[in-house]
């Protein structure tokens, strides 16, 4: 332990991971410096999806109701009706139980950094952490600071330094590799929609673009997206990179033409790596911790990773809080909740994303539909977080506090 460090804990990166862990550990009473490396607001290709379990955290975590939401302008669309497809065929569409929810995630994260800001975090924009010098517990910054904390949150994002910093043996770089996505993604403004009308393709989206599509085949161990906001709509496509490597940019505009997008076919997409099963374990080193995407934490059906940025940031933030407060062992502390909290409901996801994507890989269609239309309710109950992707049972403590 360092003598007299500047921070409680220090915290690498400002996405919801990051804002979630700083805001918890200084309610706790910890002195917290939060490091973003960008400026607010920020691009981050993301669909933006607000599950139910994402809501209901908001509201539990930061008081943050739909209607508080919707005040802060943090809502984009409200999705209540659903179209899944395999390959070009609409296999799916429903009213959904509760809604998805679509943000917009330059506010979102610009948001939430305000409110550790609010909460007396030294948030620090446009600063990026350079190195990390785990034996003496201290970063150094772009400007050429150094600060030290017993505590150190790597909430860095996909190419997490942080995560870079730990030494071999503590990431499986094979699984890592083996399970990692890589996405790409155009926002189209509504109006540029309405005067590109008319494509031929095999796909006819909707008339009022408000339901949330899914396109499973759209590539390979993946699918492709089209999400509803309120001025535009987010059009993408994700799957494994080790399965579709540098054919994705053709995927994408085979995609575009399918659903009746031609037009914004020679648009470059934004693209970006993404968990996708690659989660760590035990995501620990001395006293470092790694939350969210730097962690592999992440859908491994959807890439759906708001969700799972909050929650290992909270579990993180209470490790660090027992570490700090009673003398609690961190890398044990942090690693048992989140063996308790969270990863058998990651496993269970892996192994019913093997099976979905296995199907399709293996052109087995009809037992996959059949699937699809037995379990789709469970399976969406699941993603909502109502029951757990073990057995699809319901579970009322599935995501709730840690005490």
């Amino acid at each position: 332990m360092i003598d007299r460090p500047d921070y409680d804990a220090i915290v690498v990166g400002g996405g919801p991971a990051g804002s979630t862990a700083a805001c918890l550990l200084r309610k706790f009473g910890h002195r917290v410096a939060l490091f973003e490396r960008q400026t607010y607001p920020r691009d981050k290709i993301c669909g933006g999806c607000l599950s139910q379990k994402s809501i209901r955290f908001l509201d539990r975590v930061f008081s943050l109701s739909v209607p508080a939401l919707r005040q802060e302008g943090l809502i984009e669309c409200t999705g209540t009706t659903y179209a899944i497809y395999v390959e070009n065929t609409r296999a799916l569409t429903g009213d959904l139980a509760e809604p998805f929810y679509f943000t917009r995630r330059e506010r979102y994260d610009a948001y939430l950094a305000r409110r550790a800001a609010e909460a007396g975090v030294e948030v620090h924009e446009g600063v990026e952490v350079t190195a990390v010098d785990h034996a003496h517990h201290t970063i150094t910054t772009s400007e050429g600071d150094s600060c030290s904390a017993p505590v150190l949150i790597g909430a860095d994002g996909i190419h997490s330094r942080v995560r870079r910093s730990f030494p071999e043996g503590i990431v499986d770089h094979e699984q890592w590799q083996e399970n990692l996505g890589m996405a790409l993604e155009l926002v189209i403004p509504r109006s540029e929609l309405q005067a590109s009308a008319g494509g031929d393709g095999p796909v006819h989206l909707d008339s009022d673009l408000a339901t949330p599509h899914l396109f499973f085949s759209a590539c390979r161990w993946g699918y492709g997206w089209v999400f509803p906001n309120r001025d535009a709509i987010v059009v993408g496509i994700g799957g494994l990179y080790m399965k579709n490597r540098r054919d994705l940019p053709g995927q994408f505009e085979e995609f575009l033409n399918a659903i009746d997008l031609p037009a914004f076919a020679d648009r470059r997409p934004t693209g970006s790596p993404l968990p996708f099963g690659n989660y760590i374990p035990s995501p620990v080193y001395g006293g470092a911790l790694l939350v969210g995407d730097a962690g592999g934490f992440a859908s491994p059906i959807l890439g759906e990773g708001i969700f799972y940025a909050h929650r290992t940031a909270e579990l993180a933030a209470h490790a660090a809080n027992r570490h700090l407060t009673t003398g609690a062992p961190l890398a044990r502390t942090y690693t048992t909740l989140l063996q308790r909290r969270l990863i058998p409901e990651l496993k269970a996801e892996m192994a019913l994303r093997n099976y979905l994507y296995g199907c399709l890989e293996g052109q087995m269609r009809i037992p996959l539909e059949v699937f699809m239309k037995a379990a789709s309710s469970r399976v969406i109950d699941a993603v909502q977080g109502f029951r757990s992707f073990l057995g699809f049972r319901k579970v009322d403590d599935l995501h709730t506090a840690i005490w």
